[in-house]
């Protein structure tokens, strides 16, 4: 797979560790000379206001580098930007001053501004543009991260020069010093490679500093001003970091990261219920779960299989809008396009005790994978309907529609965990028909999103949409769903919500395929040559959780397992399989259960650009 350079992004998170700013050690006995020791240290670094690159080479004392908790990550960067940053910096251009905080409690110096530059030069220094970052990056997609860092290493070696080549160079450059000879007139280029590297290793030429000299809350409110600056913060993400200590805010992270240890959750110190330890151990692997079935696998142009993941997150950061807007409509059945409505559930628990956050932590981020269990399940779960993304939340170019999964979500969990299961077995006594509804007529359903708004704003009318589709198809069983009679009833539902026009088009004159109409056709020619669960006829993904085989003769009466008879089953079709083929051969009848739309208080609405972005989502 080859990505365009623009598409690339450098993956540099690995360098600086995140912590919370809040974070305490615990007490430990310490030589007093050793404290007065760190103490001038860094008393020495604020005087002279100035970073020496030889310190940011120095592993030992780059450790002592924190990000905030709140950091995003770094990973926004493309190796365009990574080589004019060190071009910059080789070429003593003027860069911006980086922003530091030092936390006297625990001695550690914590980034306000600048960790990509801080980053880009540690990677250039040690030469580690993602690549050499062990399983820091075990939840990613290791593929692009290491394409990133090839395409960023190859261009800046190209251009600058590996930053071996400085050191190398100053070594010829001491050896014709001590032979007594002219370096300049003899080296050449490299002769600049080399007084580089006498000024920014050997001597003090570094990065210009400034510093936060207050609290933890000066520290916090530093941050906001700056990142309100030059590249804003988003109202959303504002609003993220401001209430970061509720358990909403720490999910978000938490997951937006796959689990990652990022000290997201309260410290044991913290605590005074030491069960609750053992709790916040697991909230690594819960995240990591839920941001696999969220996120995984990674999304790439043209699409030539079943494997898509059921939320594209393309841009910077975009995984936590995603979760703001998904995590409130799946465990509390709330479309949160209101701002009232986001920050009712950051205050909830803003200012409780960490037991408090924790148990609310666990709570939701229970729910959230248990409801996600409906849709897949990498365990085989007998809920899961393994429901294949690229049919239902893609248009007919392959392109994600949150509004189309959002909806989705919105309409199958409604009511109480008995309407759950009826929706769901009437869903899949009619899955296959359902399925070739959505797919012959994917341009048409994609418009809802066009017509109605985009993400959240969507949902209602895209689960209306399902309940009514579902309801036709019950109420005319006999037809298939290739009949005219069947589509042009979907198309009058469809016509409720938005302007259904002439089908068919425009052909285009170009001579060859793009990415995306090659996912067009790749996606037509994998719907068309599905596996199909014999139990409900829908398509199935082999290489997805969730699937589980079945005996097609009956076991009970044969008393053989034998693989020539075995089929693959969705794990839902197969748990509920008689109930399904009963109903499916009109022998039994199942009540669809009605589709209520959630209450919304009347509140501030967002301001338009709150959420921000389309709802096709495109890397």
């Amino acid at each position: 797979m080859s990505w365009r350079a623009d598409e690339l992004r450098v993956h540099l998170d690995h360098l600086i560790r995140r912590q919370s700013i809040r974070y305490l050690p615990p007490a430990s006995p310490e030589p007093q000379d050793s404290k007065k020791d760190k103490e001038n240290s860094w008393n020495a670094s604020e005087e002279r206001g100035g970073l020496r690159y030889s310190d940011i080479e120095d592993s030992n004392w780059f450790r002592q580098i924190r990000k905030p908790d709140f950091q995003r990550e770094t990973n926004a960067w493309t190796p365009d930007d990574c080589l004019a940053f060190i071009d910059s910096v080789v070429n003593g251009r003027i860069i911006p001053s980086i922003i530091l905080w030092h936390n006297q409690e625990n001695e550690l110096i914590y980034v306000l501004d600048g960790a990509h530059r801080l980053s880009v030069l540690r990677a250039w220094l040690v030469d580690d543009w993602g690549d050499k970052a062990d399983n820091y990056y075990e939840r990613r997609d290791k593929e692009f991260i290491r394409e990133g860092a090839k395409v960023t290493r190859e261009l800046i070696n190209a251009k600058i020069g590996p930053f071996a080549d400085f050191e190398k160079a100053n070594i010829e450059f001491v050896d014709l010093n001590d032979q007594e000879k002219v370096a300049k007139q003899s080296m050449g280029d490299r002769y600049w490679r080399a007084i580089f590297y006498q000024r920014a290793i050997i001597g003090h030429q570094g990065l210009s500093l400034q510093w936060e000299r207050g609290n933890y809350e000066s520290a916090e409110q530093s941050f906001l001003r700056i990142n309100r600056r030059g590249q804003a913060l988003d109202p959303w993400e504002a609003t993220l970091i401001e209430y970061r200590r509720s358990s909403y805010a720490r999910c978000v992270m938490s997951i937006a990261n796959g689990g990652e240890n990022g000290r997201y959750w309260p410290e044991p110190t913290e605590l005074s219920e030491p069960q609750l330890i053992k709790v916040v151990s697991e909230f690594g692997t819960k995240a990591a779960e839920i941001y696999k079935k969220l996120f995984v696998p990674p999304y790439k142009l043209p699409v030539t299989s079943l494997n898509v993941p059921m939320m594209v997150a393309p841009e910077y950061f975009q995984k936590h809008r995603f979760l703001l807007q998904i995590i409130p409509l799946v465990t509390e059945r709330q479309i949160a396009i209101l701002e009232a409505q986001q920050l009712a559930i950051m205050k909830r628990d803003f200012k409780t005790s960490p037991e408090t956050v924790i148990r609310n932590g666990e709570e939701m981020l229970t729910k959230l994978s248990d409801s996600l269990e409906h849709l897949v399940s990498p365990t085989q779960s007998s809920t899961s309907l393994s429901i294949v993304p690229l049919f239902y939340w893609y248009n007919q170019k392959a392109q994600n529609i949150r509004g189309l999964f959002y909806g989705f979500v919105y309409w199958l969990l409604a009511g109480s965990e008995q309407d759950v299961t009826d929706r769901k077995l009437v869903f899949s006594g009619n899955r296959d028909r359902f399925e070739r509804i959505l797919f012959d007529l994917k341009g048409e359903i994609s418009e809802l999103q066009d017509k109605s708004g985009a993400g959240l704003k969507v949902a209602s009318n895209v689960a209306s949409f399902f309940q009514e589709l579902l309801t036709a198809l019950q109420e005319n069983r006999g037809l298939s769903a290739e009949s005219e009679e069947l589509q042009n009833k979907v198309l009058e539902i469809l016509g409720k919500y938005v302007s259904v026009n002439a089908r068919g088009q425009k052909r285009k004159s170009r001579r060859t395929y793009s990415k995306r109409d090659k996912s067009q056709i790749n996606l037509r020619e994998l719907f068309e040559n599905a596996i199909s669960c014999h139990i409900c006829g829908g398509v199935i993904n082999l290489q997805q959780g969730g699937v589980q085989y079945d005996h097609v003769e009956d076991f009970k009466l044969t008393h053989v397992t034998d693989p020539d008879t075995g089929k693959p089953t969705h794990a839902f079709c197969n748990r509920y399989k008689e109930q399904i083929f009963q109903y499916r051969s009109g022998k039994s009848k199942i009540a669809l259960p009605s589709f209520g739309h959630a209450k919304e208080r009347p509140a501030k609405q967002l301001p338009l650009d709150f959420w921000g972005g389309s709802d096709v989502d495109v890397p």
